[in-house]
Order: C-alpha cells, then sequence, then structure tokens
C-alpha cells in the first residue's frame, strides 16, 4: 500500500521513527528513520509482523507511551518507547500512526546508576570488603552482555593477588594453582599487564583462543563453564595506585560497546574506592589497637609494676627485721618473708611478659623472621634452652608487615615461654609452613610435659594464642605427655593467593 506522497516525505524527515499500523496490529508503512533505528527494511518488517502491540483501548489512546523490547531481525534486542499519535484514514481503511525511539542506551544507563548507588551503598554499610567486592560482581554481571565477572585486589604488601568477588564462575579452589600451572606453560596472563600499565584491555575471541592454546590447558575446565567470547580487564585505581583489576567474561554473541567500557571504568573505580577504604579502616583499627595497648603497658608499667617493687621492697624490709628477733618469732617471720619475696617475683616476671606482649610487637617492627630470630636468641641467652627456628621463606614473605604476624609472633612466644617456664626443656623447635592457603605453627619441646593441659585445659596463655588463632579462622592443639615433650600445633587461614604475583587469564 502507499500514503499520499506528500506525507511520505514529511515523515522521512522526521529524526524519530513512525509507523503506521493497521488494525490487524501489521505495519502497512514505516519511515526512513524507524528502518534505522529497527535495522529492517519496511518491507521486511511487513512480513515479520510488529513490534507494536496494541491490544486495548488504552495503547489505541492518543499520547499513551509504553516500553516494549524488539528482536526480530537483530542479534541485540532494542528497547522502544512508542507513543500513540492518532489515527487517519486511508484508501485501505483507519490507520494509528505509532512514533517511537530507540532508549536501550537510555535504558542502559538507568541500570547502571541503580548498579553504582547499590555498590556505592554497600561501600558505605558494610565492613566486609569480600562482600561489598562480591556484590560489585554480581552486579556486573546482570548488567547486559556480562556473562561473568571477578574482582581480584592485590595483597596489602603489594606482592600478591587474590580474588575477593566473583560472578557467574562456580568456585574453584584450586584455580591460582590452575593459573600458575598455564603461566609456567607459557601462558599470558593479560591480568598482569592491565595492573602495570593500568589501562583497559579488551580481547575479542579471547575463550577460543585459551581453548585453543596449549598452554591454558590445566584452566580449560574452568573457562568452559559459562559461555562467553570476549575478554576485559580494566584496572582499579585509587590515589595514582593499582590496587587490583575488574576482569569481565563477555557473553557469547555480545560485542564490547563503548558504553559496557565506560560502565565497567566505573565499577572499577567503584571497586577501587572501597578496596582503598577497607585498607584505611583496617590501618585505623590496627592503629588504634597499638595506641590502646601501649597505654595499657605504660599504666602497668607506671602504677602496678612499681606497686609490686614496693612490696618487694618490704618483702626485704622484713626479712631484715625477722633476722633480729628471737627465737621462734625470727624463724616465722623469715619464712613468710621468703614467700612473699618468691611470689613477688613470680608476679613481676609475669606482669614484664603481659608489658612487653602489649607493648608495639616486635614482628610489625623487625619483620616476622627477625623477631622471631632475636626471640630464639633471647631465651637461649636468658633461659639456657636452645631454640631452632624452621620458617618458610613464603610464609615470612607474605606474613611481614601485615597485622596476622604479630598474632603469629605472639603464638610462637606465648608457645616458647611456656616450654621453658614450665616444662624444663633443654631444646625448643619452631616450624612455620604454608600449604595450600593455610598457615601451620608446630612449636614443641622434649620438657617434662604440661600438667596443666594435660585435661585439655589452660590458663590464659593458652586462651590468648586460641583468640590469636580464632581471629583469622584457626585453631590451637595441644599434645602433651609427661617425661616426653610437648607440642603447640596451630593452623591459621591465609588470604588465597598466587605465588609470584598471578593473575587472571
Amino acid at each position: 500500500m502507499t500514503i499520499i506522497e506528500p506525507w511520505a516525505a514529511m515523515l522521512d524527515a522526521l529524526a524519530h521513527g513512525v509507523a503506521l499500523v493497521g488494525p490487524d496490529e501489521r505495519v502497512r508503512w514505516m519511515n526512513r528513520a524507524g528502518e534505522s533505528i529497527l535495522r529492517v527494511s519496511r518491507d521486511d518488517l511487513t512480513s515479520l509482523g510488529t513490534p507494536f502491540v496494541l491490544s486495548g483501548d488504552d495503547d489505541r489512546r492518543p499520547g499513551a507511551e509504553r516500553q516494549v523490547t524488539w528482536g526480530r531481525g537483530t542479534g541485540e534486542p532494542i528497547e522502544l518507547a512508542c507513543t500513540v499519535g492518532g489515527t487517519l484514514d486511508l484508501d485501505s481503511g483507519r490507520v494509528v500512526l505509532v512514533e517511537f525511539r530507540d532508549v536501550t542506551e537510555q535504558r542502559h544507563q538507568h541500570r547502571r546508576v541503580a548498579a553504582l548507588a547499590r555498590t556505592a551503598a554497600s561501600t558505605a554499610s558494610d565492613s566486609s570488603l569480600t562482600v561489598v567486592l562480591n556484590a560489585m560482581a554480581e552486579e556486573v554481571q546482570r548488567s547486559h552482555g556480562v556473562a561473568g565477572a571477578q574482582v581480584v585486589v592485590v595483597t596489602s604488601d603489594g606482592e600478591q593477588l587474590q580474588v575477593m568477588g566473583s560472578a557467574g564462575f562456580a568456585e574453584v579452589s584450586t584455580f591460582f594453582d590452575l593459573l600458575m600451572a598455564s603461566r609456567e606453560r607459557g601462558a599470558d596472563l593479560i591480568t598482569y599487564r592491565c595492573l602495570h600499565e593500568r589501562r583497559q584491555f579488551v580481547l575479542p575471541g579471547r575463550r577460543a583462543h585459551m581453548l585453543a592454546d596449549p598452554a591454558w590447558q590445566p584452566l580449560h575446565d574452568y573457562v568452559a563453564q559459562i559461555e562467553w567470547d570476549d575478554f576485559i580487564s580494566t584496572p582499579l585505581v585509587s590515589r595514582g595506585k593499582a590496587l587490583g583489576v575488574l576482569n569481565v567474561y563477555v557473553a557469547s554473541g555480545q560485542r564490547a560497546t563503548p558504553a559496557m567500557l565506560s560502565f565497567l571504568e566505573s565499577m572499577a573505580e567503584q571497586a577501587a574506592l572501597a578496596v582503598d577504604y577497607a585498607t584505611l579502616i583496617a590501618n585505623e583499627r590496627f592503629t588504634a589497637r597499638r595506641e590502646e595497648r601501649e597505654r595499657l603497658a605504660r599504666n602497668l608499667h607506671d602504677s602496678v609494676v612499681q606497686h609490686v617493687f614496693s612490696l618487694g621492697m618490704q618483702a626485704r624490709a622484713l626479712s631484715g627485721i625477722g633476722s633480729r628477733l628471737p627465737e621462734p618469732y625470727d624463724d616465722r617471720v623469715l619464712s613468710i618473708s621468703d614467700e612473699m619475696a618468691e611470689l613477688i617475683e613470680n608476679v613481676q616476671r609475669d606482669l614484664r611478659g603481659v608489658v612487653l606482649a602489649l607493648r608495639t610487637s616486635v614482628a610489625a617492627e623487625l619483620g616476622l623472621g627477625e623477631a622471631l630470630d632475636r626471640l630464639a636468641r633471647t631465651v637461649e641467652r636468658r633461659d639456657g634452652v636452645a631454640v631452632e627456628l624452621d620458617v618458610d621463606a613464603i610464609a615470612e614473605k607474605e606474613l611481614d608487615g601485615s597485622e596476622q604476624a604479630e598474632d603469629v609472633y605472639q603464638i610462637v612466644a606465648e608457645a616458647v615461654h611456656n616450654a621453658v617456664k614450665h616444662a624444663r626443656p633443654t631444646r625448643v623447635r619452631a616450624t612455620l609452613t604454608v600449604d595450600r592457603g593455610v598457615l601451620r605453627v608446630e612449636v614443641a619441646d622434649d620438657g617434662s610435659g604440661l600438667v596443666s593441659h594435660r585435661s585439655g585445659t589452660g590458663g590464659f596463655g593458652l586462651t590468648s594464642m586460641r583468640d590469636r588463632a580464632r581471629r583469622w579462622s584457626g585453631s590451637v592443639e595441644i599434645d602433651t605427655e609427661a617425661g616426653v615433650g610437648t607440642t603447640v600445633r596451630a593452623e591459621l587461614q591465609m588470604p588465597r593467593n598466587c605465588a609470584e604475583r598471578g593473575d587472571e587469564p
């Protein structure tokens, strides 16, 4: 069918789409802008049917706008805003004039703004960085054209990477081991380049490339979990420092559009802010705890320790008085003064240990390895007990400068001091190893055994060790036997990461 020629010329000049829809809800005619928006010719649209379903009176009412999605003839659905403009009487009958425009990008933008708002709210309200980054990965994965997403963060020492947010992929506990195996076979790790060059990388056809490359064989099952084609890696940068990367796996049949890349950059900015914020909070908490410990140590030293010292002076004075008393009073007073002196000496020693434990950890100041070495030399010189150290190089490297190093040092120190104080050993051996993200600490001695622990109970020292291990989802066990010795075993969870700065594909 044709319409009056002047109308056709006028409607073809409009920037928005115009369609004439018949009573059978099929398009009778469409202007050039409409063809461009729907990406089909008007002849093809007539044969395919119409996206404009006017099934009710409200839909035919002039000025009524509705949202529809059109997917016929294109690889990607188009979201349209349609408005009924009125009716026309043509030679072939009455038709409804429908104006429409493409709002796909506008709707995508709204969704992105909503996603950014939700992630910003999570950053502000949730103290768990893992929860926040998982939420961000899920928001990214929900956006159009994304099959999977992962947020990979640089650890506090700047030497390792760890996955702290993931969506789309099943959990694979050995992921980093598989990644390192691929790297050793010569696989090209793009995240490493993204992190150091601080720019976004887009790799079309990455999935097919990885599955066809023998170097990636260890990760073939992992990358084949979901249907994706292209790979995008976006750096997380805050205050000029690269904190990690946002890796996105583009769904099969989709492509990385400028709008998608801009959205990912915005989400990466949010993720970087979350990481930076969490780091600042953690540092502030660590500083606050350290300052409080220092304050308690000063108060104990300046008040309690001095009072106990004064009691010691009184005990010595009492001993002098007793030596001048007549029998039988002299022996009784001297016995009491000797007991008091011994008790006061024990209290002073314990208080000095508490004060030292409260002061800033030598592990934080010197590094874990050097701090443990100093502990061993001090015990050998002061108590005559040989102390052997066997510290895994990976454990020392990953723990140095971290808050966890202080707890590990205190667990070892407490175990060594307990052995020296209660079991009279000749030798103590402390071993630290890392195996699949678990730090194992073992302190074994050849002493007489800890009687107080054979029943499974223990004093403040054991409670302190267990509390420190529990902070890192760990535990402490003691195996002791009279005349054989004691072994203290502690296991602490470490952040899952890969050695030698491994990263995503």
